[in-house]
């Protein structure tokens, strides 16, 4: 029985389970808010250089200004938006400098990904990462090449063993698809693509994780 004028703590408890619970929704609208806002940007629908208002997002939306206003500010850190000395809020352009920064990060973790998954893979997932190289090489010059990358890098990623990895790259992967879809090999790699992604494929079925993490970079361009 709890003492007079106390509330009882299982009512306290239930307060405090109220307050996680909305604090959970808090983050799932802020999440809906930016993979939508990513979405706009990356399909044209808000455009570069165009003034982003938090209270016209949020209408559009259909949510409150917070959630909103936590993802402008996710967006700007990505890079996806920037605010201006007198505080309006655009969205940026893909330029040259963003498409190699965004090429480095992704041959980066795209690294990290096969360094952390070839040891782990089975005889027939290395043989399906073989197949999925395979794709990625009949795709070099084609709209798809963008996509194949992508199609080896999550397979690599979604067995990494690395949780926290896979949910990073998860909450990434609309912003690198925006600054790379128009990515294409390092000239001085283009003429040697078949001859890089066969060796590429020979390290994943040799289960060699050196190797196929400094050819992964390469193929970003990142400097050796």
């Amino acid at each position: 029985m709890s003492e007079p004028g106390r509330p009882a703590r299982a009512g306290g408890a239930a307060t405090r389970g109220s307050g996680g619970a909305r604090r959970k929704r808090g983050r799932s609208l802020s999440e809906a808010a930016f993979q939508q806002l990513v979405r706009a940007i990356q399909h044209g629908e808000l455009l570069p250089g165009e003034r982003l208002l938090e209270t016209e997002l949020a209408e559009r939306l259909h949510m409150s200004r917070t959630p909103v206003r936590e993802a402008l500010q996710r967006l700007e850190g990505a890079g996806m938006i920037e605010v201006l000395p007198n505080r309006i809020t655009t969205v940026t352009d893909i330029t040259p400098e963003s498409r190699r920064t965004s090429a480095w990060y992704a041959g980066y973790q795209a690294g990290a990904a096969a360094h952390m998954a070839i040891p782990r893979l089975t005889s027939q997932e290395r043989y399906e990462a073989a197949g999925l190289v395979d794709e990625m090489d009949s795709a070099v010059g084609t709209p798809d090449a963008s996509a194949s990358r992508r199609r080896l890098y999550s397979y690599l990623s979604a067995r990494s063993g690395n949780r926290h990895h896979q949910n990073h790259m998860s909450g990434m992967e609309a912003i690198l698809e925006r600054n790379l879809q128009a990515m294409v090999y390092p000239a001085h790699l283009l003429d040697r693509a078949h001859e890089h992604h066969a060796a590429l494929k020979a390290a994943i079925l040799a289960g060699d994780a050196d190797a196929a993490e400094q050819l992964i970079r390469e193929q970003h361009g990142i400097p050796t």
